[in-house]
């Protein structure tokens, strides 16, 4: 029998979804984000912090609202925050590392933007 050892199999889908309720709850206060730095890329990181400098205090309630998984090493998950009568989507990106799913990129939206195009 031959076993190849050279498959890399994609990590848990369920892990990504629970990566961005963590960095969500970085958002609230409710987590350290010293710990989720190691969750994410360098690139994924300083998406994060730009979105924390935005946000101009805790939120007070943060759900994820769907998860999708265009490709195996790709996942994208919604989430709404709210804070006060201010509600916003935020998109996380997630890649599939040897190390797990790590955040690539996330933003926050901006209600501004026109929901139809034209």
């Amino acid at each position: 029998m031959n076993c190849r050892n050279d498959i890399v199999t994609a990590p848990n889908p369920r892990q990504a979804v629970s990566y961005s309720a963590y960095f969500l709850n970085v958002l609230t206060g409710r987590k350290a984000a010293a710990e989720a730095r190691l969750l994410a890329t360098p690139e994924g990181w300083a998406a994060f912090v730009r979105v924390r400098r935005r946000v101009p205090s805790h939120f007070r309630q943060v759900r994820v609202r769907r998860a999708s998984f265009p490709n195996a090493v790709t996942a994208e998950v919604v989430a709404m925050v709210e804070n006060g009568a201010a509600h916003h989507a935020m998109t996380f990106t997630f890649a599939a590392t040897q190390h797990g799913w790590r955040l690539s990129h996330c933003e926050l939206l901006d209600q501004s933007q026109s929901r139809h195009r034209l």
